[in-house]
């Protein structure tokens, strides 16, 4: 039971919970002595536990009327200490009457048993009233009248009436349903009283409200206890008294011990929550605050002023942090130069202990500040600002919009007056004063009618209803009126009149404003234009009866044009197909010319360039056997003439072929056009792509590449320059645009026909019509002097990258017999090799010319990159001299295998084309040099000497 009492105490500090432990052990030695003292007599058991309560209730009541001015709730602690007390009465008066007591003999068991119900309805009734009290204005004098007057009536009602319900009958089965129902009763009241301290726990300090909840808990059980006895000396009533000294012991805990050990927080929880409140509206107050100290200097002048406290408005207005201790001229060292001497304004508040409020502009903080200050005491004072700068700006701009107003009123055309909600005149305009005849000094504060006077008969309006000057609210604005104005020399001129509702916020009329002009010329035009008007329907009359015989000729000749044009629109429809038809035989011829380019180059390449690199090989061997100096200088003079063919071959091949256009698409190939423009002509084309690759069918590629082939030839014979710019680049999600300028001369597009450019390559006609086939679009822009821009632009998709089939190429379609030939080793010391390429010519070539080189010997030789991998491992040889292009795995990838598995073996690439179009590649694959099928035998045997020898 302890434990559930003075659980409430988790969570304080440790000498608390022993302090804690030390008062429930002895409460608890207590409640042992009251029960081995009922087994020596109940009625002392009765006694002391009655007086207990007793003693209590008057503690209550002293403790709660002498210290009711400090409570916060001084109406409920009053109340309830007052009602504590008369509980004690009847509870004393119950003790004295008990059964057995004879303090007052010849009083039967019903009368104690009637003074504890009494006293339990006033307890409870109490306690559930106390809490509807917080805001009653009843004095303590009140409640102490009202209890002893009711609790003498009771009294009078038990003792000398005798008209109390009976509670305890000894000889009629004990308690009465009364009695039962009674208890019963209370508990529900007690239950109410709970739930109401449950709803204002707010109003209770924490400890404090924790002890009254479990008293009226308590209490609750114990009264449920007192209805099941049936002798007044039963268990029921001992273990009910228990609980009562429980729930009264709880009490003293609640507002006698916290009341007394703890006065900060009971008796003043009022002035710690007005400090709390203060301390919320200083932190959270939307002006800043603080509080100075003036520092005089030694003449008693304010010099500077310490800052002693400040709220978190007055660090987010200023801009200052932790500026407690600090001088205004630390933060502000240019306060002086201010348009406002705040030093000297404030000082004089901290002498003086007159409050200022003042405006003025910081302009080290940029900032417009409204500033109340404060004595709070003698040489200290308390500044609340407010930031206006926002306010001033509003203002300056709203006199700047009323100066721009009033000068545009004056300016105008129209003659404007404005009237308050009384119709008298607040403003008139130059305008009007010369309309009118009314000087702005005699108009002001007179009615609209005495100076704006329209003659009624006159007056044209939109609404006829009108009869005197009055706009009423109903009516829409603005009125637009024509009337005659009769003006303060009673001369009248006609006017435009406009008529407007001035409404404020809450849309009331607060006034109105009339526009008006002069008509009079605009009359005199409308009468001439009403004339020109009568003539011009006369010659109308005239002109349309000649329109009409007009109109019949050209219905004849419509008709006659609309059988032509029929006859035009099915010979364009005719011309068009035939244009269809155009288009797709040329794009088949772009393709056949493409075709029989690659034949071409593929017969140079496999056929022509492989002879002659044989050949040449040949004849180098052969120069080393000659003895005849003559025969000798000739076999090399035919060898030079071999290369220089090989050369030209070559270069015919890759002019007809591009093999980088091939192998690596279109950027591949326009950076080989790059090279090839620099090489043969001196040209410097500067390319740049802004995508890494490009997926295009076969034929767009081969298209494209033409055609900045063709422009750039163009610009090296006609645009009289040496550079152009070639740039790749997406143009939105789903095209390409390739674009070729120059700054070179220029020339003027219109004169770009069919005609003229059917000599020229491709031609730029032709170059349009071919990209317009495809889907794309080209753009010229160009003028004489200026250069030249082309733009190309193609539909694109991206799609899985592929490149130009490689089918085709020159290299990989030359099958050649496998005549591997290995031979024996001469000398430990000789340099084994192994030859790897598809020519079989070719191969038998480089074995002749090898077979009589001392120190190198060739063990073998491989037609494709399947087969050379397999002999590298099965021979490893010194050196491997391998083809590039080869059927099946070519070259590179043969190379990158061999030099995973065999690093030690040194690979020089050989190939009929130059050395940069595919050296990158294969060396970063693995191998050490790039041989040209060109070079002569003696060059070739240098290089793989050079490559063994070299670590």
């Amino acid at each position: 039971m302890s434990r559930t009492l003075f659980s409430h105490a988790y969570g304080e500090t440790e000498s608390s919970r022993k302090r804690l432990a030390v008062q429930a052990a002895t409460f608890i030695v207590m409640l042992m002595a009251f029960y081995i003292g009922s087994f020596y007599n109940f009625l002392l058991f009765h006694t002391l536990a009655e007086m207990f309560a007793v003693v209590t209730a008057c503690s209550i009541f002293m403790v709660t009327w002498n210290a009711r001015p400090f409570f916060k709730e001084k109406s409920f602690f009053s109340f309830v200490g007052i009602a504590y007390l008369f509980v004690g009465i009847l509870d004393l008066t119950h003790t004295m009457t008990y059964k057995g007591v004879n303090i007052l003999p010849g009083i039967d068991p019903n009368v104690p048993t009637q003074l504890w119900i009494s006293a339990r309805y006033l307890e409870s009734v109490s306690l559930l009233g106390a809490f509807f009290l917080f805001k009653s204005r009843i004095k303590a004098q009140i409640y102490l009248f009202g209890f002893s007057a009711a609790t003498l009536l009771i009294l009078l009602s038990i003792f000398h009436w005798q008209i109390f319900p009976d509670c305890y009958l000894e000889d009629a089965g004990g308690l009465t349903a009364f009695k039962k129902n009674s208890e019963y009763i209370i508990c529900l009241i007690l239950g109410l009283a709970l739930s109401a301290l449950q709803h204002n726990r707010n109003r209770f300090e924490s400890t404090l409200f924790n002890w009254l909840q479990a008293s009226i808990i308590v209490t609750i059980i114990s009264e449920l206890l007192f209805t099941t006895y049936v002798g007044v000396y039963g268990p029921a009533i001992m273990l009910g008294h228990y609980f009562k000294i429980v729930s009264y012991y709880c009490l003293y805990k609640a507002l006698i011990e916290t009341g007394l050990s703890r006065p900060y927080s009971t008796l003043f929880k009022n002035l710690t929550d007005s400090r709390e409140s203060y301390q919320a509206l200083f932190s959270n107050m939307i002006d800043g605050f603080a509080r100075h100290r003036v520092i005089w200097d030694k003449n008693g002048i304010p010099a500077d002023y310490e800052f002693l406290e400040t709220n978190p408005a007055f660090e987010e207005l200023t801009g200052f942090k932790n500026v407690v201790g600090k001088r205004v001229k630390q933060l502000m060292p240019d306060i002086e130069k201010d348009p406002v001497n705040w030093i000297a304004v404030f000082g004089k508040v901290a002498m003086d202990g007159k409050p200022v409020r003042i405006e003025g502009r910081s302009d080290q903080l940029g900032k417009w500040f409204s500033v109340n200050a404060y004595c709070v005491r003698h040489g200290e004072f308390v500044t609340i600002i407010e930031d206006i700068t926002e306010k001033k700006q509003a203002l300056d701009a709203l006199f700047v919009q009323s100066e721009w107003l009033k000068t545009t009123l004056n300016s105008i055309g129209d003659g404007v007056i404005s009237t308050d909600e009384n119709r008298r005149i607040s403003f008139i305009n130059p305008v009007a004063e010369k309309l009118t005849g009314w000087a702005q000094a005699d108009a002001l504060g007179k009615r609209i009618e005495e100076v704006f006077s329209i003659d009624l008969e006159s007056r044209n309006c939109s609404y006829t209803q009108i009869q005197e000057l009055y706009v009423p609210e109903d009516l829409p604005m603005p009125l637009a009126c024509k009337g005659m104005l009769v003006r303060r020399d009673d001369t009248r001129i006609p006017v435009e009149e406009t008529i407007s509702r001035l409404e404020n916020e809450k849309k009331e009329v607060t006034g109105l404003v009339f526009v008006f002009r002069d008509i009079s010329v605009q009359q005199e035009y409308q009468k001439k234009l009403k004339n020109a008007n009568e003539r011009l329907e006369e010659k109308i009359e005239e002109r349309t009866r000649s329109l009409y015989q007009t109109i019949k000729r050209l219905e004849e000749e419509i008709e006659l044009r609309m059988d032509a044009e029929t006859r035009y629109h099915n010979s364009h429809k005719e011309m068009l197909a035939r244009a269809g038809q155009l288009r797709a035989l040329a794009g088949k011829l772009t393709m056949a010319e493409q075709a029989e380019r690659r034949r071409v180059a593929k017969i140079l390449h496999d056929g022509i360039q492989q002879y002659m690199a044989a050949a040449k090989l040949h004849l180098s061997g052969l120069e080393r056997q000659l003895q005849d100096p003559q025969l000798s200088d000739a076999a090399k003079k035919i060898e030079e003439t071999i290369g220089t063919c090989i050369q030209m071959a070559r270069s015919l091949s890759a002019d007809l072929s591009p093999p980088a256009l091939y192998r690596g698409g279109l950027i591949s190939g326009l950076k080989w056009l790059a090279g090839r423009m620099q090489e043969r002509h001196q040209f410097h084309m500067d390319f740049t792509s802004q995508i890494s690759g490009v997926s295009l069918s076969e034929d767009i590629v081969l298209l494209v590449f033409e055609s900045v082939r063709e422009l750039l030839f163009n610009a090296v014979k006609y645009a009289g320059t040496s550079a152009a710019k070639v740039r790749l680049k997406k143009e939105g999600e789903d095209h390409l645009c390739l674009s070729v300028q120059d700054e070179g001369k220029g020339f003027d597009p219109s004169g770009i026909t069919v005609s003229n450019n059917m000599n020229q390559g491709l031609g730029l006609f032709s170059i349009q019509e071919r990209i317009q086939l495809i889907g794309g679009t080209f753009k010229i822009t160009s003028s004489p002097g200026r250069g030249s821009r082309f733009d190309i632009v193609l539909p694109y998709e991206q799609e899985t990258k592929t490149s130009i089939s490689t089918d085709d190429n020159p290299a990989n379609n030359s099958a050649a017999p496998n005549d591997n030939a290995v031979g024996k080793r001469s000398s430990e010391k000789d340099i084994r090799v192994l030859l790897a390429d598809d020519h079989a010519i070719f191969r038998k070539g480089v074995f002749q010319a090898l077979k009589e080189t001392a120190g190198i010997q060739l063990i073998g030789q491989a037609h494709d990159g399947m087969e050379i991998v397999e002999l590298a491992g099965k021979l490893k040889p010194d050196a491997i001299l391998m083809d590039i292009n080869m059927p099946g795995m070519n070259g590179i990838e043969a190379t990158r295998r061999i030099y995973k598995a065999h690093p030690e073996i040194k690979i020089l690439a050989l190939s009929m084309y130059e050395k940069e179009a595919y050296a990158r590649d294969i060396i970063s694959a693995g191998a050490v040099n790039f041989i040209s099928k060109g070079c002569t035998a003696s060059e070739m045997v240098a290089a793989i000497q050079k490559a063994v020898t070299v670590v």
